[in-house]
């Protein structure tokens, strides 16, 4: 038997959350894009709604190669007006007033590119952006996530986890920002690295300025609220564990991102979030299942490829001994 046709509310209701996850900016399009995924997780008639939608939202993306150059042209109220028709006979074809009201006013807030990207256990990651003549640098370290999303006013670096080092091409008209699980981080034009594996965010500029903001609890559904920013000059570097932001020093900010030379290095760092990066960079993990091991500060600059001379050099610095496990693992405990 074959499934009937979905209702056309539910199909403009589920077209709603497509267009918003695609063309509002962050954070309100991942928010409408989790709550498409749980609306859609409901009923198979949700999902056919679904269904339905993105193949009308994709029949507008691909109507007309020259409707999107269209876009791209110089803005001057005669082609103005030109968008704002294209964009309502668009939505009428989609089906829906309010959809072309929605879409009228959030086309400048449209990503004009976006992309994901994410580098596994031992592997790095040099990405070019184009958002600039030369663009921004990002480079990735191992098991680390990014998600960018370049606006006509704003540019935007989701890092869901991982360690990122930013090379920004200046543009006052476009504020460029990293957003964290606990912080955001703006800038202008400058390099600054981030480290965060679960546990602290750690920030460090290596040239320029950044403000990094708090993110605050905030209800769900509420956008997303942060606190006064906390600027941060050439040399310093800022911890933020627990929502709790440690008072900025100086220190040698280039190391934070020292993985693209073979080197990580940790200033009074517990140990359980140094093994966060340090496994990052081998093929068998380092664990401890012990929390007096894991609340021990390390303090040292390590080579990320010498996984026997990393083993061999815990013991010297903390009270602690290693058995290793036949897989190439091992195991710390307190001695």
């Amino acid at each position: 038997m074959s499934r009937a046709a979905p209702a056309e509310k539910l199909i403009e209701h589920a077209l709603d959350l497509v267009v918003k996850s695609e063309v509002e900016p962050e954070p309100a399009a991942g928010r409408a894009l989790a709550r498409l995924r749980q609306w859609i997780a409901s009923s198979p008639e949700h999902a056919a709604a679904a269904d339905e939608a993105r193949r009308r939202w994709q029949m507008l993306g691909g109507m007309s190669e020259g409707l999107r150059e269209h876009f791209d042209e110089p803005v001057t109220p005669r082609v103005g007006a030109g968008r704002r028709n294209l964009l309502l006979t668009a939505a009428a074809l989609l089906g829906g007033a309010a959809l072309a009201v929605r879409l009228g006013w959030q086309y400048w807030q449209a990503p004009v590119f976006s992309a994901a990207y994410r580098t596994q256990p031992l592997q790095l990651l040099n990405v070019g952006l184009p958002d600039a003549q030369p663009g921004t640098q990002l480079a990735l370290g191992a098991d680390s996530a990014i998600d960018v999303r370049l606006h006509r006013q704003r540019r935007i670096v989701r890092l869901d986890g991982g360690e990122l080092r930013c090379d920004v091409a200046h543009d006052a008209a476009r504020p460029f920002e990293v957003l964290t699980r606990q912080a955001r981080i703006e800038v202008l034009g400058t390099v600054f690295s981030l480290r965060e594996r679960g546990g602290a965010l750690t920030v460090g500029v290596e040239r320029g300025r950044v403000q990094v903001a708090l993110r605050e609890a905030a209800e769900a559904g509420s956008p997303d609220r942060f606190g006064s920013p906390i600027v941060l000059a050439a040399g310093e570097l800022l911890d933020i564990r627990n929502g709790i932001a440690q008072p900025p020093h100086l220190g040698d900010a280039a190391a934070l991102a020292g993985w693209r030379d073979g080197w990580l290095s940790f200033q009074d760092t517990p140990l359980r979030e140094a093994l966060a990066s340090v496994n990052a960079y081998r093929t068998a993990p380092i664990v401890s299942n012990d929390p007096q091991v894991n609340a021990m500060r390390l303090t040292g600059r390590f080579p990320v490829r010498d996984a026997a001379g990393l083993l061999a050099a815990l013991p010297q610095v903390l009270p602690i001994a290693v058995r290793s496990r036949p897989d190439g693992s091992a195991e710390l405990f307190a001695r």
